[in-house]
């Protein structure tokens, strides 16, 4: 195989977010909020669970099959608003509210929540194959199921930024046939 230095991709990705009812179409995902800054960048993860289907004969594996998978996004949200912090821990930016009560203030109400999550739909963007210095191609990785659902924490030390790890696991949309996870398309 040629190598082609071009297809290596380097460079950072910037994520959106909106209300998965208004993930209508791509145009419509392309309108959702910047989160703003990451850190340590962001990853896209397909995990298949396989299943050793063993017999006798072989005492091994006489197929393999997937019994499940898993698609995941995972980040650091660098700026600690409360807005992010709603994202991080599923709640909706509606729990944030500002006041004007001589002293301007944002609350986040966070209480208990029901046993469905609320779904969000993202929008990731990164950098192509083919991008040069003076080119920048995009790579945008669309989904409109994904619920905010591993652990995170708020932590304040003095020498170290307020961050929050986020991960946001990707549900298939069954309606969209033959991309229920989403979709990547690559500017060429």
């Amino acid at each position: 195989m040629a190598v082609s230095v071009s297809n290596i991709i380097v460079g950072e990705a910037t994520i959106k977010i909106g209300d998965n009812a208004n993930a209508t179409s791509i145009a419509a995902m392309n309108n959702f909020a910047d989160i703003g800054a990451t850190s340590n960048g962001l990853e896209i993860s397909w995990e298949p669970d396989m299943v050793d289907i063993e017999i006798d004969q072989f005492g091994d594996a006489a197929k393999i099959i997937q019994s499940k998978v898993k698609v995941m996004v995972k980040t650091t949200l660098a700026e600690g608003t409360l807005l992010n912090l709603t994202r991080a821990w599923n709640y909706d930016s509606s729990d944030v509210v500002t006041t004007q009560d001589g002293a301007s203030t944002q609350t986040f109400n966070f209480g208990t929540q029901g046993v469905i999550p609320a779904e969000k739909a993202l929008v990731v963007i990164g950098t192509a194959p083919g991008s040069t210095a003076t080119v920048t191609k995009t790579r945008t990785f669309y989904c409109k199921r994904a619920i905010s659902m591993e652990s995170s924490t708020i932590s304040m030390k003095r020498a170290e930024a307020t961050m929050f790890a986020v991960g946001f696991r990707i549900l298939p949309t069954v309606a969209d046939t033959g991309y229920e996870y989403g979709k990547i398309v690559d500017q060429t």
